[in-house]
């Protein structure tokens, strides 16, 4: 298992087309992936979750990713989150 934590730099935070675009991209991957924003345990590729956690601009959440494929799977959600622009 790797974790790593990334802040939200996108002003509007993680609105529904950018989680949904996040949770189109965790699907890509065959590892388990989790996310933990707040108290929040949400399973990446459940856009209902990550639409429900409301991630706003500069909260930091903890990416866990665990499985086959981790290390590709949090370069790929990590860069994704990193590049976010309204």
């Amino acid at each position: 298992m790797i974790v790593r934590t990334v802040c939200i730099g996108n002003p509007s935070g993680l609105h529904a087309r950018l989680a949904s675009l996040f949770c189109a991209r965790a699907r890509q991957y065959h590892c388990q992936i989790v996310v933990r924003a707040g108290r929040q345990y949400i399973p990446a590729r459940n856009i209902l979750d990550m639409m429900a956690a409301n991630i706003r601009q500069g909260q930091c959440i903890t990416i866990h990713c665990d499985g086959d494929d981790e290390t590709v799977a949090l370069a790929d959600l990590e860069a994704f989150l990193k590049s976010l622009t309204e």
